[in-house]
């Protein structure tokens, strides 16, 4: 799911929409609609983690910086020479850096938890959600109840309880680089 879509999800569950069936514009609803989606990623990426492959080249100094992404490392390996891949146990992640024995020059494969990317306000309405679909399906509901948290008129409840069960439903399906999330209400 794109922000954009998100966005129109979220105006279609505030009912901001004219007779006519046409998205009403609400320049106040808009300013704080990327903020939010940063907010419910966030939360979503805590609950569910995001899990990624990367390969890192040492170059013989003993550290290399670690992806910035990184907020943990689950697995460090480095290919064993016939194509497959072994545990680096001289290998380690201490300060934001790779590190290896002095003069190794191999290629390590790290798989780590990562950080979503920031949503700003000048992000555009592609910016692909870095959590799985089934987890992205839950952000609008977030998003619409934190809009609705200062009508006084409009209980945010219901998003907010939605939201949450919604992301209660999220199952782990293993340790893939893509993340492996998947909608657990909806199982046969």
């Amino acid at each position: 799911m794109t922000l954009g879509e998100g966005k129109r999800r979220v105006l279609m569950l505030l009912d901001e929409y004219s007779t006519g069936g046409t998205v009403t514009v609400d320049d106040d609803l808009n300013l704080r609609m990327n903020d939010f989606f940063d907010m419910a990623q966030r939360d979503v990426a805590a609950w569910q983690p995001i899990v990624r492959r990367t390969t890192v080249q040492m170059d013989g100094t003993g550290s290399v910086p670690l992806p910035r992404d990184v907020q943990r490392v689950l697995r460090i390996r480095r290919e064993n020479g016939r194509g497959g891949l072994v545990r680096a146990a001289d290998c380690g992640a201490v300060d934001g850096r790779l590190t290896a024995p002095e003069g190794d020059r191999s290629l390590i494969v790290l798989d780590y938890i990562a950080a979503p990317a920031a949503i700003g306000p000048d992000t555009a309405d592609s910016y692909v959600f870095e959590v799985g679909e089934e987890a992205a399906n839950c952000l609008p509901f977030f998003v619409a109840a934190q809009q609705l948290i200062a009508d006084l008129v409009v209980d945010y409840g219901a998003f907010y309880n939605l939201y949450l069960q919604m992301r209660a439903m999220l199952t782990r399906t293993g340790n893939t680089p893509d993340g492996g999330v998947r909608q657990a209400l909806y199982r046969g």
